[in-house]
């Protein structure tokens, strides 16, 4: 059996991984367009600020690879899936497949900026090659702007600030991290960041570049406030990376169309994991793009089992983020940003903490946490297990613990069969 893997990140390694568990003989190719073996992707933000060196990065030593039978491929782009030929084109060179996965990730998504384009000191900051040049384009005298003040812009931010002059982040929407953060919270980890020295631009944008000689010199923001800039990063988001599935004639619709349990595309002989597909979202049913490394972790592994034949059902997906700015731990899950009747939330803050805990009738579907996250495991627990929090003795809103639960719920659902 000959399986190809596209993508060697979270949802790739996963994937051959898998496989290898259930197939001992079968032929396992790894294809990356990046000149790296798999890493870790979380950590380009420490690469950038100096706590971690690029050698700790690598998720499995080279001899792993060697060991297991998977040939990893770096700098292989892949151009064409050819379905009737059953081959994947990198290159000049053609893979046969017997089972394939795309694992392919996400892309930066750059909004317009006029005169930015083809900058040498315009940069994004996904990937390790990414941080990499950033790294190398700064010292102490830089000022930086960086657009977005999401998780990736603001991981971005937090490194630079570590070894730039200034930072100012740019953000349309008017409050930072609106992806895990709700308006209240939001106003206090901004000025915990501000502390730090970063200087917020809300609800604006850069809009138009000034350039000398192929560099930006400043940035006119939709204000039409001016910014010295010296490195301009452009960290909005990312999309899903689609465009190998719809050329070859693949379901897609945003993101890659998956079946949720067996993650099998639409042609039955590929499978797809990770931040290219679109996954259901256990808590309400809707369809989106959860592009976290947990996520492309489970999926990766459900992809691979499947494909070399056991009968393997995936996790239910939802959103589960754990971060930290500057020593501030902020730990989010779940339905942060619910709207509607069937929705209410309780909100405990005191001094530097904070705890909002969201509940859809009788189940808690979401939390916000920030400098309270001790127990946020047992939270997540009871996400993803719709624990009804009628069966549980006391105030869930106080620091909870097993013994909330019942005995039968301990044993059966948190603790593995193991009575306590």
């Amino acid at each position: 059996m000959q399986y190809v893997i596209i993508g060697a990140s979270a949802a790739g390694l996963a994937a051959a991984q898998q496989i290898r568990k259930t197939d001992k003989n079968g032929e396992i190719t790894v294809l990356t367009r990046e000149n790296y073996l798999p890493y870790s992707r979380p950590s380009i933000s420490y690469l950038l600020k100096g706590t971690v060196e690029e050698k700790k990065m690598f998720l499995r030593k080279t001899q792993f690879y060697a060991d297991n039978k998977i040939a990893v491929i770096t700098g292989a782009e892949v151009t064409k899936i050819d379905r009737e030929k059953k081959t994947v084109k990198a290159g000049r060179k053609e893979y046969p497949y017997d089972k394939l996965c795309i694992a392919a990730g996400s892309k930066p998504f750059v909004p317009p900026v006029e005169n930015a384009q083809g900058c040498k000191n315009v940069f994004t900051f996904l990937d390790l090659a990414s941080a990499k040049a950033l790294k190398k384009a700064v010292n102490k005298n830089t000022k930086a702007v960086v657009i977005g003040a999401g998780l990736i812009g603001m991981k971005a931010a937090e490194g630079l600030s570590k070894i730039c002059k200034s930072v100012h982040v740019a953000e349309l929407s008017p409050r930072v991290l609106p992806s895990i953060l709700d308006e209240k919270s939001a106003v206090s980890v901004k000025k915990y960041l501000e502390a730090h020295g970063l200087c917020f631009h809300l609800e604006n944008t850069v809009v138009k570049a000034q350039t000398k000689g192929g560099m930006v010199k400043s940035v006119l923001l939709k204000s039409g406030e001016t910014l010295d800039c010296d490195v301009l990063v452009i960290a909005v988001g990312v999309r899903p990376e689609t465009a190998l599935a719809e050329k070859a004639g693949l379901a897609v619709n945003r993101g890659i169309i998956i079946d949720q349990k067996t993650m099998q595309t639409s042609d039955k002989d590929i499978y797809a994991a990770g931040d290219c597909t679109v996954s259901v979202d256990m808590l309400d049913g809707s369809n989106k793009i959860i592009a976290l490394w947990p996520n492309a972790v489970y999926q990766g592994m459900a992809a691979g089992a499947n494909m070399a034949g056991e009968t393997y059902e995936a996790a239910g997906a939802y959103s589960v983020n754990a971060i930290d700015f500057y020593g501030l731990r902020i730990c989010t899950c779940g339905l942060i940003n619910a709207k509607g009747e069937q929705y209410h939330d309780k909100i405990k803050a005191q001094g530097d903490s904070y705890k909002r805990l969201i509940f859809e009738g009788d189940k808690l579907v979401g939390y916000v946490l920030i400098n309270a996250s001790d127990n946020a495991g047992i939270y997540t627990n009871i996400i993803a297990n719709g624990v009804s929090l009628d069966t549980l003795a006391g105030d869930i809103m106080d620091t909870p613990s097993l013994f909330l639960f019942n005995r039968e719920t301990r044993t059966d659902k948190l603790t593995g069969g193991v009575a306590l």
